[in-house]
């Protein structure tokens, strides 16, 4: 088998990280329900990540990647990750832009709440002064 030492990387040589593009795919607003919103992520704008999960825990929000899970010869549950960062750096990156997209989107959606509540509130206050 032939080897690619193209891309070997020095040691004293930071590797550029690529681009990273979010997009929430679905926000969960189920109370007792761990997860809150469903993520895809798009790096260098050549491999699509779906199924990036927002979850929340006793220590607070963290980003789950996609994974399988299995029962192994003990008959647990475990689970393996499909697709992950492979660096610190990368995997730190992913998670700080995952967790800005969840926070934009829980913006967007309080802000089209509170824009349909108002409307809701001057269309009876409209319809009180005829």
């Amino acid at each position: 088998m032939e080897q690619n030492t193209n891309f070997k990387e020095n040691n004293n040589q930071k590797r550029k990280l690529p681009y990273i593009k979010v997009r929430i795919d679905k926000l969960v607003d189920v109370d007792d329900c761990n997860t809150k919103a469903f993520a895809s992520v798009t790096v260098g704008g050549v491999v699509a990540i779906h199924g990036i999960r927002v979850m929340n825990s006793r220590k607070g929000l963290f980003v789950a990647m996609p994974a399988s899970n299995y029962v192994d010869e003990n008959g647990e549950t475990k689970f393996s990750e499909i697709a992950h960062p492979i660096s610190k750096v990368s995997r730190d990156m992913l998670n700080s832009k995952v967790m800005e997209a969840y926070h934009q989107a829980l913006d967007e959606q309080q802000s089209e709440d509170e824009s349909e509540n108002m409307s809701e509130d001057e269309s009876e206050n409209f319809t009180q002064t005829l």
